[in-house]
């Protein structure tokens, strides 16, 4: 039988994560980022794809762990697409029936990290005009794209979360004095935003002007005005400023010689000789809503050379109503003067344009940003490289207890005595008499001669005895083992969720990787 896994279970799952470091079960649940693999690729140019195997990464990636740093609910939000804005680029407006809306390039970030929802791009064209404007409502620029501001990312967001393809969204649950909760507070469900003209036709009236006289609050005389009998029956009066404004009446009857209209329904307040009204074709809303309101605009061809005739070019909205989940749109006006003219809309997202970020722009990413500075107190060791980041839920201490401190170191220690020389990097080193193996990490003297110190090892195969003779398979230098010290956590003991493979990152005492890793749903 047909079906789809639809966008909102990818979102639900991204959900579900993120929420899972905030939940009261978080009690139970810790996550950490880690870092592994010291020593080298076949090609460290060309790091090969993770394999997600019981060897590749359960095994081995635990055994060339190196270290692993807590991340708590502070180090992770919801991902979307980066898609900056470009002069010169037609972008995608938003539309209730577009299968690949959460794929095309709806939405934009300006270089002040704004986040804009493109509602009209004024009939596939270019954008040419960026985008400023901060208001809850939606907004027009002088290209003719019709934008609703979403929020802003502050600046410690980008800082923390923001990458070259990708940058984080949230949705606010109070008010944090930010300019996206005034979004989210103002959006209105089912309200309609934006009609489409998709079909201009032509021949249709147009007037504007102020009225010459209102004899009541039904009749009104209008200049500027057909002098032809019953030439605007049908059409709508709109007030556009003045006293009255924003009333909008169908004309019933029309006195050509005196300019005379009578209204279906009597204007209040009514309007006065300094009021402006706009005379255009009918729009008739119909749908599972109310009181969504416009009026048609119409382009003469003086003013617009690629207009045929009268043709309707923009539908206004009045009122956009609310609670519809389905509309339909019809353009009329009395046989003689107009026809063809077709629009549609799309319904918003439940909630309306803004209610929801994270829903809106289908975020079905979830960064995660660690920052492991230095020797994270003494903790990590320095002076080597990595080449694998991960992420693990729930590992487990040595003593089996569960793991809660921010930061492990995940080499074995050996202290040694007797060191000869230098241990290359990277190296196997081997137990002489256990004839364990494992790979050299680094060496930390404590004393003067270098002879004695800690020796960090990985990839640990076998177990290293006491007194021991170990020597460098490269190096073929060597040392005696004092003492032992197991890595802080378990092996194996804990789900490895995330493995990233990457070029060599080299680690030293004063610097800080700030890392950022993608889980995509």
């Amino acid at each position: 039988m047909p079906g789809i896994i639809t966008h909102k279970f990818r979102l639900n799952n991204a959900e579900q994560f993120l929420e899972s470091f905030t939940e009261a079960a978080n009690i139970n649940t810790r996550y950490y980022m880690f870092l592994a693999r010291a020593h080298n690729w076949t090609d460290d140019t060309s790091p090969p794809t993770p394999t997600d195997t019981v060897l590749g990464s359960d095994y081995n990636v635990w055994r060339n762990m190196i270290a692993a740093k807590r991340v708590t609910s502070s180090d992770v939000t919801f991902a979307v697409a980066r898609n900056n804005w470009t002069s010169g680029t037609q972008y995608t407006p938003y539309s209730d029936s577009n299968a690949s809306l959460y794929t095309s390039n709806y939405f934009v970030v300006t270089d002040n990290f704004n986040v804009y929802k493109v509602i009209d791009n004024n009939n596939n064209a270019l954008s040419t005009v960026k985008p400023t404007s901060t208001s809850t409502s939606i907004f027009t620029t002088s290209d003719g794209y019709r934008w609703k501001f979403m929020y802003n990312i502050t600046p410690g967001d980008v800082l923390k979360f923001a990458t070259t393809n990708f940058i984080p969204a949230k949705q606010l649950d109070s008010d944090d004095g930010s300019l996206q909760f005034d979004v989210q507070s103002a959006a209105s469900n089912g309200a309609i935003d934006h009609i489409n003209v998709t079909t201009a036709g032509s021949g249709y009236l147009f007037a504007t002007g102020t009225f010459s006289n209102v004899d009541s609050s039904t009749i009104i005389k209008l200049t500027s005005a057909s002098t032809t009998d019953d030439a605007y029956n049908g059409s709508t009066v709109y007030v556009s400023s003045g006293t009255g404004a924003g009333q909008l009446r169908e004309i019933v009857d029309y006195q050509g010689n005196i300019n005379k209209a009578t209204v279906n329904a009597a204007f209040s307040p009514v309007p006065t000789t300094s009021s402006t009204y706009i005379i255009g074709p009918k729009v008739t809303i119909t749908g599972d809503g109310r009181e969504a309101l416009a009026y048609a605009n119409v382009a003469l061809p003086a003013l617009s050379s690629a207009t045929v005739g009268n043709a309707v070019n923009e539908v206004v909205m009045i009122n956009t109503g609310a609670n519809y989940s389905k509309y339909a749109v019809t353009i009329s006006a009395n046989s003689s003067h107009g026809s063809g003219a077709v629009a549609s809309g799309s319904v918003a997202p439940y909630g309306g344009h803004g209610n929801s970020a994270v829903k809106e722009l289908g975020a079905t990413d979830v960064i995660l940003n660690v920052r492991m500075t230095g020797t994270e107190s003494g903790t990590f060791v320095t002076n080597n490289d990595f080449r694998i980041v991960g992420l693990m839920r729930n590992p487990v201490l040595e003593n089996g207890n569960q793991a809660n401190s921010t930061v492990y170191d995940m080499t074995t220690k050996l202290t040694v005595t007797g060191k000869s020389g230098t241990f290359s990097a990277d190296e196997m080193i081997s137990g002489g008499t256990s004839g364990a193996k494992a790979r050299f990490v680094s060496f930390a003297n404590t004393n003067s001669a270098g002879t004695a110190g800690v020796i960090s090892v990985t990839g640990l195969d076998g177990t290293f005895s006491g007194s021991e003779t170990i020597t460098g398979n490269t190096s073929t230098q060597t040392a005696t083992v004092a003492s032992i010290n197991n890595r802080d956590l378990q092996n194996f003991r804990g789900d490895i969720l995330y493995v990233e493979n990457r070029l060599p990152v080299s680690r030293a005492a004063d610097q800080t990787e700030d890392i950022k890793l993608i889980v995509r749903f």
